[in-house]
């Protein structure tokens, strides 16, 4: 009854440390969650108790955040509805398992080491993390970091130490509470662990508080223009419905560009379907809508005929237009969604995608665009911004802003578009690099390299916003390392907690 009752509370901690991710932001969260979590972790008595209550967290946790995912689903006129129940509690029971495997191996490691057990503990959950947002496609979405990452002055520590380093800090800041709590005497060890807690956590904030001091600076030359037509998903794809869509992305510009400086108008994911791609009148609008000084940087489902299977070779693909020329096939989103635009085995699995858009196929990967003498940038379609380590091509000269185009319509009115942009912040702090988002609807906006918001547009509504593109910054110290600097440390202290574990220090 007892362990039944811990198992209860674990559940309802995962439940209420959703809350430190968007749209609540309630980041002072991570310290109780996480501390009850450490405090009845510490009391556990074997491997099947530390297994179920790191999963009942887990799933409390994954359920809360990501219900939303089941909305694509309830889209009028979707044949899949019946999934429903398996996609809202699938996934996060997948993900769980991550959490609970890790934490119990943590246990069986340092089961009899106090200090190193807690330690531990920071590490093996951290690292879960970083596993399921890289194992099999990946999906780093709701890090534990990005919930302190609320904290704005804590966020600009992502340029430093990245969302998987931030994830540790906010795990380890948190959960010493309840280690503090387990037997209350301050030993060295304790107060060590402690006073580290307190220079961390103090000094990543003056960091980023004096990083919020710097003042945004803007290429006055180029003026971003941003389209967000909020077009119902039942809506998009009715064939009576194209050319309305279409008039309805060309009219929300409203005032003619101004040709004394360089325009970019970006519309959102998948806003031009294959039957308006090189059609001779849709050009023509389009050309006459960017003037002389315009270029138009589109969502499109580009379709070719493969010339070996003779089959159609879909993409989902970021077109560009302007006045000298017909649609350029700029870049094909390569991190596909698993049953929503591919089936993983498709062979053996006689169900189409989601999208319905049958074998979707993949681009290359990362890639810098450059367009004459306009500004380069780094495409990204969908969720492909949520995946910090596959924003930026190395290989290549650095950009100068991401450009990531989405159609949230999908999830409707929930948490879900909210997460979405708030990680498109995320990753121009990390990167250094300003982000200039479209979403059919979502949250559409231009965010400076600090991660501020410039201008946006809310959930649902449709408009346009323009403003000059605000100018990147020096690389910071993670979009030269990447996450190199997060696993280093984490084998560093994995080698020393197996060391002095194994002299039963504690």
């Amino acid at each position: 009854m007892v362990f039944l009752l811990k198992l209860i509370i674990a559940l309802f901690c995962g439940i209420a440390l959703s809350f430190t991710q968007a749209p609540h932001d309630l980041w002072p969260l991570v310290f109780p969650c996480f501390g009850l979590l450490y405090f009845m972790y510490e009391r556990l008595q074997n491997k099947k108790q530390v297994f179920l209550l790191s999963f009942f967290f887990a799933i409390g946790y994954f359920i809360a955040g990501l219900n939303w995912i089941g909305n694509a689903l309830l889209v009028e006129g979707n044949e899949f509805l019946w999934v429903w129940p398996l996609a809202v509690i699938a996934l996060p029971t997948l993900l769980a398992l991550f959490t609970a495997l890790y934490l119990t191996i943590n246990f069986i490691l340092f089961k009899n080491t106090i200090t190193i057990k807690f330690i531990g503990f920071c590490l093996f959950l951290a690292l879960a993390e970083w596993v399921r947002g890289n194992a099999f496609t990946g999906f780093p979405w709701n890090l534990y970091g990005y919930g302190i990452a609320g904290l704005p002055e804590i966020s600009q520590s992502l340029s430093l130490i990245g969302p998987y380093g931030l994830t540790f800090m906010a795990i380890f800041w948190g959960s010493m509470i309840g280690f503090l709590c387990y037997r209350p005497i301050l030993s060295p060890q304790k107060f060590l662990l402690l006073l580290t807690t307190l220079l961390t956590f103090g000094g990543l904030y003056v960091y980023g508080e004096d990083r919020l001091k710097i003042e945004t600076t803007f290429n006055e030359d180029v003026i971003i223009h941003v389209v967000q037509p909020n077009i119902a998903q039942a809506e998009k794809w009715k064939t009576e419905n194209i050319g309305n869509n279409f008039n309805q992305h060309v009219a929300l510009l409203q005032t003619p560009l101004d040709q004394t400086k360089q325009n970019i108008v970006i519309w959102p994911e998948t806003a031009v379907p294959p039957v308006l791609i090189n059609n001779q009148a849709v050009n023509e609008r389009i050309n006459f809508m960017l003037g002389n000084n315009g270029t138009l940087l589109a969502g499109a489902l580009s379709s070719r005929l493969d010339p070996e299977t003779q089959k159609p070779d879909y993409r989902n693909a970021l077109m560009s237009w302007d006045k000298s020329a017909s649609a350029k096939r700029l870049y094909s989103k390569s991190h596909l969604v698993p049953f929503g635009e591919y089936i993983p085995f498709q062979k053996y699995i006689p169900i189409g995608p989601v999208t319905q858009f049958i074998g979707f196929q993949r681009g290359a990967g990362a890639t810098n665009v450059k367009i004459g003498n306009l500004p380069s940038f780094t495409p990204q379609i969908c969720y492909e911004i949520i995946f910090p380590h596959q924003i930026v091509n190395k290989k290549q000269a650095r950009p100068d802003y991401i450009l990531t185009v989405t159609n949230d319509g999908w999830y409707g009115d929930s948490a879900g578009p909210r997460q979405h942009y708030q990680q498109s912040r995320f990753r121009a702090i990390e990167q250094g690099l300003p982000v200039v988002r479209s979403a059919n609807t979502g949250i559409s906006g231009i965010i400076d390299a600090h991660g501020r918001n410039i201008k946006t547009l809310p959930l649902l509504e449709e408009g346009a916003i323009e403003n000059a593109l605000p100018v990147k910054i020096a690389p910071t110290l993670y979009s030269q390392f990447g996450d190199k600097i997060y696993l280093v440390f984490s084998l560093i202290l994995l080698i020393l907690c197996l060391f002095i574990g194994r002299r039963s220090f504690s």
